[in-house]
């Protein structure tokens, strides 16, 4: 039988379809549609952040640029009751066909839930220092539909618990990390009680803020699994911030447009070295579920640092045997592959990922 770590070192290259399923309506798009009568459907959701709809050709266009692997971030709250916690079957339907897509495209997916445990008003789980119950119920009930969703789904289909949740108003750290981990455990017991090829699916769990420092921490800890070895953990890159992150109008840092000194390559390669001493060395993967950097011109970014940088995460990355998902928005900010013509809008990162899969060849 295959080990998690053998499972994920297959994932080879991945890609986000990011800004497609997981936006949130920051304009209140969807109220006003639904209160001037019309009816907010899963297309509309889709185009909140400037995308099109996701589309079989699309799914193809991942796979023929060299991933292997989709992850599909998915947002439900604007879809999910949050009394009764029922979710809509309109949205179940959209997330569905595009993990049938991504199936027939020959991708290994992930799905999860997304922007629901984000920063802000939005993000209800991070509520659970106040509401545990409530947030635990609704966070079990959620996953109880997705999970009976795809129960016959085979193991090309990956469940991941959250994305970047954590607790920052919580009273003690200790705190914070024992909420998550609790919810954590949640999510692998109500999977796995849903019975058919959940018993035994990998799942995916995220550490504490997908941050490299904070999940290395003691106190993150992977959730009791009835099944044997079919864990692995979800860690985010986005790493030095002022670099990868920073906007030329940026106020929380000074924003830094060169990056690639030994020092700067030096501080990657020991965050990657964590992630190894901490779980794989342990015979727990990490899958880089996110990680990529502002492309636009706009933001001063030099070039050649934007490729040292892709370059050295992705070395690091797949050094350690995880599965690097570049994050790619695709319309704006971090822009790398045209989902309407299935090529990378730049030659060179093109030829970086090229160089990728054939070093997984080798």
């Amino acid at each position: 039988m295959v080990t998690a770590l053998e499972f994920v070192s297959r994932l080879g290259l991945g890609w986000n379809l990011g800004n497609t399923f997981d936006p949130i309506p920051l304009n209140d798009e969807r109220n006003r549609k639904i209160t001037t009568g019309g009816v907010w459907t899963p297309d509309d959701q889709q185009r909140l952040w400037f995308n099109k709809p996701f589309t079989r050709q699309c799914a193809c266009y991942v796979k023929q640029a060299g991933f292997d692997t989709i992850r599909i971030p998915v947002t439900w709250k604007d879809w999910q009751d949050p009394i009764t916690g029922d979710v809509d079957d309109v949205w179940m339907d959209a997330v569905q066909q595009a993990v049938d897509w991504s199936y027939e495209a020959g991708l290994n997916v992930i799905i999860n839930v997304h922007h629901d445990g984000g920063n802000g008003p939005f993000g209800w789980i991070r509520t659970a220092e106040k509401h545990y119950l409530g947030v635990s119920s609704r966070f079990s009930e959620l996953w109880r539909q997705i999970a009976a969703r795809f129960a016959d789904y085979d193991h090309h289909l990956i469940f991941e618990g959250g994305n970047e949740i954590c607790f920052p108003s919580a009273s003690h750290q200790d705190t914070a990390y024992e909420l998550l981990n609790q919810l954590n455990q949640t999510f692998v017991d109500v999977v796995r009680a849903s019975g058919s090829k959940n018993v035994d699916r990998f799942l995916l769990i995220p550490g504490y803020n997908t941050d490299t420092a904070l999940t290395c921490d003691a106190r993150f800890r992977l959730p009791k699994d009835s099944a044997h070895d079919r864990l692995m953990v979800s860690i985010h890159y986005y790493s030095p911030a002022e670099f990868v992150l920073a906007e030329h109008d940026s106020t929380w840092c000074t924003p830094v447009d060169h990056w690639g000194s030994d020092a700067e390559i030096a501080a990657v390669e020991a965050d990657f070295a964590k992630q190894k001493t901490r779980f794989i060395d342990n015979g727990v993967p990490v899958i880089i579920g996110e990680y990529g950097l502002l492309t636009e011109p706009i933001d001063h970014k030099d070039h050649d640092s934007n490729l040292a940088w892709l370059r050295t995460v992705i070395r690091c990355a797949l050094g350690n045997g995880s599965c690097p998902i570049l994050w790619d928005t695709s319309t704006k900010e971090m822009r790398f592959l045209d989902r309407e013509t299935g090529r990378f809008f730049d030659p060179q990162v093109e030829e970086l990922f090229a160089q990728a899969r054939a070093y997984l060849k080798s």
